[in-house]
């Protein structure tokens, strides 16, 4: 059995002095029997313990890494052969994996929105690339709550949808980030480590809750410096940037724009889809062995016994797959199927463990509120805490997992999410507004989609058409407002460097 409670000797004392409350009931030498006998038993309890002790009279710190852009596909934890992440596969062996996590969203303002607030993409609202509009004066997020549980709150980010002025930064006590303005660059992982350390080594007796980002992998890739090639072709980082990758899904850039040539170069060169996968795989090696050192620094600073370490990502990537690159559109698996591990001491059973249910990004935020005993009925979350799966990876949970999205182009013209996904334990259906169709596939026999069955199998896709529309309706929010979801007729939107 999965055994969390730890006996410390005030517990012990406490029971003691309860006997002691009945000695009018026994002799003194029975009174002392039973007392040897608890005195006994609870030292035996104390020595005998399942899996690492933390100290009983203080909450369980919670460290979230997350991983922007990773794809499940090349880890060898999800089955691949490469070995491009040895250490996310260590750390692998002591959590547990959760085999079937989806994203919310396609790109990163989404995702991270949802994290925070544990609500769907239709209720935060935090859907389009537009300036100004943070996160809404009512939600509660979940660094506010645990802030209000006794919990230090921290946040480390390196990315342009990490900045404060999207509001995510609301209930941290400490909130850094380091994205490269003048470059639209992320910053790196190994920049924001010197900053974890010093917060975490920090005297105090609260535990923390402390977020962040590891952006290396995000276009354009940033790995380790190196001379070496794909096949003698080299990218700059505007090939592997955000606006290129846009322009090679069909957003095409201006035609005086030096984009247009870059882009037919890129076209007629078989070369160019691999190197960048290439590129994309040398910034993996990179930003795993950059998350290795960080966990196992975390051993040595003698957090480990005392944490639940939550490793995952906001989403994933394209490389070539369906005609598209990055992850500005698209539902399909490469982006929605996202790694996700957690190390809990207190299950100390499920290291190790494989947990097949279908859960979602949604899931992450009951999770946090659990390990902090802080849950509130009243924030309405939209998803579960996932510690019953740590206990029982078989336990029963939802039947279908649901990602929604506007896609993230140049231009936003409204509110209106225009890509839809659902899927239950082998099929997939995903709604797209722009290509104005359905597209249906058997995840068991095809889990790149290659081929869309939406014809041939009208039965599942009538199915899932409906559990996707329920999904859809009992996501949003259902109180009055405009349509378009416009604050004011005076807002403007504006083109983004980045996603």
């Amino acid at each position: 059995p999965d055994i969390s409670m730890r006996l410390n000797y005030r517990t012990f004392l406490n029971g003691l002095d309860t006997l002691k409350s009945v000695h009018c009931f026994f002799s003194k030498g029975v009174l002392y029997t039973l007392e040897m006998f608890t005195l006994s038993l609870a030292l035996l309890l104390l020595t005998y313990r399942v899996g690492p002790a933390h100290a009983a009279d203080r909450p369980l710190n919670v460290i979230v890494v997350d991983i922007c852009s990773a794809r499940t596909d090349r880890m060898g934890s999800y089955g691949s052969k490469a070995g491009l992440t040895p250490g996310l596969d260590a750390f692998a062996k002591e959590a547990a994996t959760f085999e079937n996590a989806w994203a919310q969203s396609s790109w990163c303002l989404p995702n991270y929105a949802t994290l925070m607030t544990g609500h769907r993409p239709e209720v935060h609202g935090l859907v389009a690339n537009l300036p100004f509009r943070g996160l809404p004066d009512w939600e509660t997020t979940v660094a506010e709550r645990m802030r209000n549980a006794g919990y230090r709150t921290g946040a480390f980010t390196a990315g342009s949808y990490t900045l404060p002025a999207w509001g995510l930064d609301r209930g941290f006590d400490h909130y850094i980030n380091r994205f490269d303005a003048a470059n639209a660059h992320a910053g790196r992982f190994s920049e924001l480590v010197p900053e974890i350390d010093k917060w975490i080594s920090a005297k105090s007796t609260q535990p923390f809750f402390l977020y962040t980002t590891v952006d290396d992998l995000h276009s354009p890739y940033q790995g380790d410096a190196s001379t070496e090639t794909y096949e003698g072709v080299s990218l700059d980082t505007t090939t592997l940037g955000v606006r290129f990758f846009r322009a090679y899904n069909g957003t095409l850039p201006a035609p005086d724009s030096p984009l247009r040539a870059k882009l037919e170069e890129f076209r007629r060169d078989p070369r160019s889809l691999p190197a960048v996968a290439w590129h994309y795989e040398q910034a993996l090696r990179a930003t795993d062995r950059s998350v290795a050192r960080f966990l196992e620094g975390l051993k040595k600073r003698g957090v480990w016994d005392d944490t639940v370490i939550i490793v995952t990502a906001d989403h994933g990537e394209l490389l070539g797959e369906h005609g598209l690159l990055g992850h500005t559109e698209g539902l399909y698996q490469p982006i929605l199927h996202v790694p996700m591990f957690i190390r809990d001491p207190s299950r100390p059973n499920s290291a190790g463990s494989r947990v097949p249910a279908l859960v979602e990004r949604i899931d992450l935020a009951p999770t946090f509120l659990d390990i902090a005993n802080a849950q509130d009925p009243w924030l309405e979350l939209q998803g579960r805490s996932l510690r019953p799966l740590l206990s029982n990876p078989r336990a029963p949970w939802r039947r279908y997992s649901y990602a929604s999205s506007k896609r993230n182009l140049d231009v936003a013209a409204d509110y209106t999410i225009d890509e839809r996904a659902i899927r239950d334990e082998r099929w997939k259906l995903i709604w797209s507004l722009p290509q104005g169709n359905w597209h249906l596939y058997d995840l068991k026999n095809d889990p790149m989609e290659t081929t869309n069955l939406a014809s041939k199998h009208p039965e599942q896709l009538a199915r899932l058409a409906f559990a996707l529309q329920t999904e859809a309706e009992a996501a949003r929010p259902h109180g009055a407002g405009r349509p378009s979801g416009r604050l004011d007729k005076d807002t403007r939107l504006r083109p983004e460097d980045h996603d």
